[in-house]
């Protein structure tokens, strides 16, 4: 009788984002009712939390109950959880990189919370995609995967200044973007909505409540806003998912809210009057920092926006020189108190703006959208404008929604040229603008309906980049949209599932 032939390696598994790495093995790991989530005693801390919640999902996918124990000593069927290299070096997997080992067991290995977190994703995607019955998911390929992020920023933006998105809606938008590894939720949080006939504001609005006296003229109108307990649940649910809340406090453009709170400190060359600070009046550099004094204790990102974009495009005649001058005087303001300042670029402010700014390239016209800001000496994340979303806006603005398939197609041809890993950006970013944020329409289901399918594509993107196969050829985007019709929202995000993806 002759002998039978290796077992072919399992190809990798067809997760959204794909894996940077995957070493295959031979055929499946089962999940039984005797499996434990094992966590390393020395990290139980920060792994017990993580280990509960990934428990609570496998429970989700599978039906099966797995126990959170502490332990170093696995049985087949556990899954090993430690704050470890684990024989990939802790420099390739960084700080939101792991490694995954299934053979006998399950070893999950990062550097940190968020690496394990991103580990778990992965592992229950496997789970999902094992071709068994949905709720009865219980197999995983075994093999070794080695995985990181292409980019350190991997954002979703919200403009909520024109139109307020509700605490319900922004959590659940965080756990699905935790799930297809989007790491940053972006929150412009303040602007204003033009009339059709350009000749008056509609709203101006700032979302940012504080009990503080000195600020209740910065209550909005519309009575719609976040207090600090509705910031900190926010904080709390994206910590939990690996996402980083980065504010935006647009000034000394789109800033008509803080026109309506301080009239005495607006732009007056503007038609119409009211929506623009004066950067050249030295009090609105006073007011602006005790705004952000007054709520920088409720943001826990290191990283802040302070807009900077557009501050003549009512008219005005501001010059660039007061433009710079205020803008990297509240930078260093910022800088003092920790943080790192993220701006919107132009080109004609950058021989003058603070290098230390990371710059988000927008602009998709003219000469200036081919400009690679890394050649003007700045860091910079990719916001390019063919990937902004506006309900009911311009047909340049995708109104009626960014399909997965052009993000993934156009992505790259977008970049500027000679876009090196040393010379591209460090993140990347898709929006929501609300441009005509006085209309009756909601997040949950016109925003969401237009954003949706090109969560999963970004996620892709900034993550891994195009998708390869095992022989190193590229995958189109049809193939990773098989996937995404099983992964779906994710495990916890209960407020979409009856629009699916």
């Amino acid at each position: 009788m002759a002998e039978a032939g290796p077992s072919k390696a399992n190809a990798a598994p067809l997760v959204v984002p794909t894996l940077q790495t995957w070493q295959g093995g031979a055929g499946s790991w089962r999940l039984n009712h005797r499996s434990r989530l094992l966590i390393d005693p020395a990290g139980a801390t920060v792994l017990e939390p993580i280990a509960v919640r990934l428990s609570d999902d496998i429970h989700a996918v599978s039906g099966l109950k797995v126990i959170v124990q502490r332990g170093t000593r696995a049985e087949p069927r556990d899954i090993v959880v430690r704050l470890a290299h684990c024989g990939a070096p802790a420099s390739v997997i960084g700080q939101e990189g792991y490694t995954l080992d299934i053979g006998a067991h399950v070893t999950v290995c990062a550097n940190t919370r968020d690496g394990v977190f991103y580990a778990g994703r992965t592992l229950l995607q496997m789970l999902v995609l094992d071709g068994h019955q949905d709720g009865k998911h219980d197999a995983l390929p075994r093999g070794r995967a080695v995985d990181y992020p292409r980019y350190r920023e991997r954002a979703v933006m919200f403009d909520v200044g024109r139109k307020f998105a509700d605490v319900t809606f922004l959590k659940d938008y965080i756990r699905f973007m935790g799930w297809y590894k989007l790491n940053t939720l972006h929150l412009h949080l303040n602007d204003q909505v033009l009339s059709d006939d350009k000749k008056s504001w509609l709203s101006r609005s700032f979302r940012l409540k504080s009990d503080n006296p000195a600020f209740a003229g910065l209550v909005p109108a519309d009575g719609h806003y976040y207090t600090r307990r509705d910031w900190d649940a926010l904080e709390q649910v994206a910590a939990a998912n690996g996402v980083t809340i980065v504010p935006e406090i647009d000034t000394p453009g789109h800033a008509g809210a803080f026109v309506l709170a301080r009239p005495d400190l607006a732009y007056a060359g503007d038609s119409p009057a009211g929506g623009t600070l004066d950067p050249a009046n030295p009090r609105t550099l006073d007011y602006v920092e005790s705004v952000f004094t007054e709520f920088l204790p409720w943001f826990r990102s290191k990283d802040i926006h302070i807009g900077g974009d557009e501050v003549n495009v009512n008219g005005g005649k501001v010059s660039i020189a007061a433009q710079i001058n205020y803008l990297n005087k509240l930078g260093r303001f910022l800088q003092q108190h920790g943080k790192q300042v993220e701006i919107w670029g132009s080109a004609d402010m950058a021989t003058g703006l603070d290098k230390s700014f990371v710059i988000q390239r927008w602009i998709n016209w003219g000469d200036e959208a081919k400009i690679n800001w890394s050649d003007r000496g700045f860091t910079w994340i990719e916001s390019f404008g063919d990937w902004y979303v506006v309900p009911f806006g311009p047909v340049y603005d995708n109104p009626n929604g960014l399909r997965g398939d052009a993000l993934y197609e156009g992505w790259s041809k977008r970049l500027p040229a000679d876009c090196s890993t040393q010379q591209g950006p460090v993140g990347g970013q898709i929006a929501v603008w609300n441009d005509k944020g006085t209309l009756d329409y909601s997040y949950e289901t016109t925003v969401n309906g237009l954003l949706k399918d090109a969560i999963p594509a970004a996620g892709q993107l900034f993550w891994r980049g195009e998708a390869k196969d095992d022989a190193g050829k590229r995958v189109a985007y049809p193939v990773l949209r098989k996937s995404v019709e099983q992964l779906q929202y994710g495990p916890d995000a209960s407020l979409f599932k009856g629009v699916s993806l």
